[in-house]
């Protein structure tokens, strides 16, 4: 009979959960290539914002975001948002997804077009989590 075990290094089960999942999904979606995409903000060579993500069939999804507290409120987080979302489209993209922190970017997030489409109580402080979507 299988046994459950709960873990406290991930490495081997995430690689075969990953292999499972990623079969099935061929499955019933088609092979699919996750590729990573990444923009930079840079200030004499040296990295104060940026956002990376990737692409897994026609969706970038946005992992991390950033811009350094002394490039803010400048327009640079619109131009790093259109530049992956660019990137995105010439590689075939046609949606992008993100999740936000209430206390972080929700709204620059609906300001840049993005639709919010769920959001996720529970979090200390009361703190919510907000998804959104945009079409690009």
């Amino acid at each position: 009979m299988p046994t459950i075990t709960v873990e406290r290094t991930i490495g081997t089960t995430k690689k075969a959960v990953l292999a499972g999942l990623g079969g099935y999904n061929d499955e019933h979606f088609g092979k699919q290539s996750v590729k990573s995409i990444a923009v930079s903000l840079k200030d004499r060579g040296k990295i104060v914002g940026g956002i990376v993500g990737h692409l897994w069939a026609t969706v970038l999804f946005i992992q991390y975001f950033w811009i350094d507290q002394k490039q803010r409120g400048k327009g640079l987080g619109t131009k790093l948002i259109a530049a992956i979302e660019d990137e995105a489209r010439r590689q075939g993209a046609v949606q992008a997804h993100v999740d936000t922190m209430s206390f972080q970017a929700p709204g620059f997030y609906r300001s840049c077009g993005y639709e919010e489409f769920g959001t996720l109580k529970g979090y200390p402080g009361g703190v919510t989590r907000h998804s959104f979507t945009k079409s690009l």
